[in-house]
C-alpha cells in the first residue's frame, strides 16, 4: 500500500495517476473543501481519507499499513499575508508526516521540497546539491519554509527514517488551470503583456513523478536530488506558451525598474480594493534573476533521460485548448 499527501495538487495528480498506472494499491490524503482532478476511472480505485498534514490522526490513519510514503502537499505562496500559513503547512505538516512514517515504520519516504530550499553560496553560479543555505533577503519565504521542511526530513533520518528528498525546478504540466504553473497558460492566452529578464530550469511533470517513483524502488536513501530538466529564460517560456496557444506573445519588457513599480502599485492597489495583488515584491525578485541548476547528481544515480520541456509546452496547450474552447 502507498500512501500519498497533496494527492489533489498538480504534482500529487500526476503522481497519483501513475502510481494507478503501475498497478499501485494507493490511499490519498485530501482535505474536504479540494477537488479531485484525477479522471474519474482513476479516482475511485483511491481509497481517499479526509485530512490534512496538520491533523495528527488522519496522517495516522494514512500511514497504517503503508510500505511507501510520498510526500507532495506544501502550500505554495508569495505573498506577504500568507507568511504564517505557509510555514505552518510546510514546516508543521512535514514534521507531522515525518512523525507519523516513524511511529508506523514506513519503509521509505519522498519527500517533494524545491529548489528554493536548496542553498545560494555567494558567487556561485549553478546551484548544486551541497550548495550551502546563507540567511539571505533573496530567499522567499515559500524558500525558507522548504529548507526548514527539508530540516524535518533529515531529522527523521537521524531518527531512523529510510527518506529521499526531490528538489524540482519549475514544473511544466496541465492540471487545475487556475493555480501553480498550469495557471501560466491561462494567463498566458489572456493576454500577458509583461516579460522579464529572468529565466529559470524547468522540469515536466512526467519526469518528476517518474523520478520520484524511481527513487521510492530503488535502494538510494538519505539523498537529495535536483530535479531540472533545461534553462529557460521567462521570455522564452511565455512566448512559446503564446505560440501554441495561438494567443498574442507579451510585449512589454519589465526591467527592475519597471517590476518593482508594479509590485509597489499592486500593494497599494490592495490595500484599496481588499484583493490580494497580482504581483508582490518576492514574484519581482524571483522574476527579475536567474536560477540555474546542476542536474548530475540523478542523471548518474538513474541513468534517466528527460523529456523534451518544448514538447510538454505543445502538448499541455493543445489540452488546455482543448478544455478551455
Amino acid at each position: 500500500m502507498v500512501f500519498v499527501t497533496g494527492g489533489t495538487g498538480f504534482i500529487g495528480t500526476h503522481l497519483l495517476r501513475a502510481l494507478l498506472q503501475r498497478g499501485e494499491k494507493i490511499r490519498a490524503l485530501k482535505r474536504t473543501q479540494s477537488k479531485i482532478f484525477l479522471e474519474e476511472e482513476f479516482s475511485k480505485q483511491i481509497e481517499w481519507i479526509e485530512g490534512d498534514v496538520l491533523d495528527i490522526g488522519s496522517l495516522e490513519d494514512g500511514v497504517e499499513n503503508c510500505e511507501e510514503v510520498y510526500h507532495c502537499a506544501a502550500f505554495v505562496r508569495f505573498l506577504p499575508q500568507d507568511r504564517d500559513q505557509l510555514m505552518k503547512v510546510n514546516i508543521e505538516g512535514t514534521a507531522n508526516v515525518v512523525n507519523a512514517c516513524l511511529e508506523k515504520n514506513v519503509s521509505k519516504l519522498v519527500h517533494v521540497s524545491s529548489v528554493a530550499a536548496i542553498g545560494r553560496s555567494r558567487g556561485e553560479e549553478v546551484v548544486n546539491e551541497n550548495s550551502e543555505w546563507e540567511d539571505s533577503k533573496l530567499h522567499s519565504q515559500y524558500a525558507i519554509s522548504k529548507f526548514l521542511a527539508e530540516r524535518e526530513v533529515w531529522r527523521g533520518i537521524a531518527e531512523g527514517l529510510n527518506a529521499v528528498i526531490a528538489n524540482p525546478s519549475l514544473i511544466i504540466g496541465s492540471g487545475n488551470w487556475n493555480d501553480g504553473s498550469p495557471s501560466m497558460f491561462k494567463r498566458v492566452n489572456k493576454g500577458l503583456m509583461v516579460y522579464t529578464e529572468g529565466g529559470t530550469g524547468i522540469v515536466t511533470a512526467e519526469d518528476v513523478v517518474n523520478l520520484m517513483i524511481h527513487l521510492m524502488k530503488s535502494d538510494i536513501a538519505n539523498e537529495r536530488f535536483i530535479i531540472s530538466a533545461e534553462e529557460w529564460s521567462f521570455k522564452d517560456l511565455f512566448f512559446y506558451i503564446a505560440d501554441q496557444l495561438n494567443a498574442k506573445r507579451p510585449s512589454v519588457k519589465a526591467g527592475p525598474m519597471l517590476i518593482n513599480l508594479m509590485w509597489r502599485l499592486e500593494e497599494v492597489a490592495s490595500i484599496l480594493t481588499k484583493r490580494k495583488p497580482i504581483i508582490s515584491k518576492e514574484m519581482a525578485r524571483i522574476a527579475t534573476r536567474w536560477s540555474r541548476f546542476n542536474n548530475d547528481k540523478i542523471v548518474k544515480a538513474t541513468n534517466y533521460k528527460f523529456a523534451s520541456v518544448k514538447t510538454c509546452i505543445e502538448q499541455t496547450a493543445k489540452k488546455f485548448l482543448e478544455e478551455n474552447h
